[in-house]
């Protein structure tokens, strides 16, 4: 028979929940809710108000034992794991040379070898801007060896864009998207588009796109608010092996 704890065993109560409820969450996935946790609480007859839960939960992160992965979310990694920007430093220069007040991002599926069991040899990258300044910005990449495409529809791109170091597909950007850096897309925001984008091009099968998902989620530490809330966004439903809401 399960004991039940009352607010009044508060210390033993912080005890339970930092030696037991959360190396046990931290096992089963890389990356878990405060709901799996009040979950957790209850089934071992733990009521914790809301506010002493969130203290509890603030104190555990100041000790290490989990980190902050974003409102609500925590995680069992401590080091952020990131994307290598090498692959699209030379689309972001001569973009921001023809277009120096362009507020733009890019990535590129060659980013996520890391995370790949099959090596992508031929990349595709993606470029996100204002919808009106797709055109202009793909006839300029044109000019300069680029094969670039303003916003092709699935027939369209599965018919003509062959994957390639200069195959560009330019994408309108939307507003409350993850923000990058110098230009170079978040790993949070390509991890959502390298899902919708795969279904969409047929780039990768569905199977070798989740093995990215898990393996970036397995491998280091994301702000999966940001990523949930993007992928809200793009009416992409996000599930990994690694996440438990």
């Amino acid at each position: 028979m399960k004991k039940s704890f009352s607010q009044n065993n508060a210390l033993s109560m912080k005890d339970i929940l930092f030696s037991r409820i959360l190396p046990v969450l931290k096992e089963q996935t890389a990356y878990f809710s405060l709901n799996a946790i009040r979950r957790a609480l209850a089934a071992e007859d733990i009521k914790l108000a809301d506010i002493t839960l969130r203290e509890y939960m603030s104190e555990a992160m100041a000790v290490g034992i989990v980190a902050d992965a974003g409102r609500g979310w925590y995680s069992r990694h401590d080091k952020p794991v990131s994307l290598d920007p090498k692959p699209v430093s030379k689309l972001i220069r001569d973009v921001k040379k023809a277009f120096p007040l362009l507020d733009f991002c890019c990535w590129s599926t060659i980013q996520f070898n890391p995370f790949a069991q099959h090596l992508i040899a031929q990349p595709t990258t993606f470029l996100y801007a204002e919808s009106d300044a797709l055109e202009t910005v793909a006839e300029t990449l044109k000019k300069s060896g680029w094969y670039a495409w303003a916003n092709p529809g699935k027939v369209n791109a599965q018919r003509y864009v062959q994957p390639g170091e200069k195959t560009v597909i330019l994408r309108p950007a939307i507003s409350k998207q993850p923000v990058s850096t110098n230009h170079a897309a978040p790993i949070e925001k390509a991890l959502v588009d390298l899902s919708v984008e795969s279904h969409k091009l047929q780039l990768l099968d569905s199977s070798e796109v989740q093995r990215i998902i898990d393996n970036v989620l397995g491998t280091g530490l994301l702000q999966m608010s940001v990523l949930l809330g993007y992928a809200e966004l793009k009416r992409e439903k996000f599930k990994s092996k690694e996440l438990t809401n």
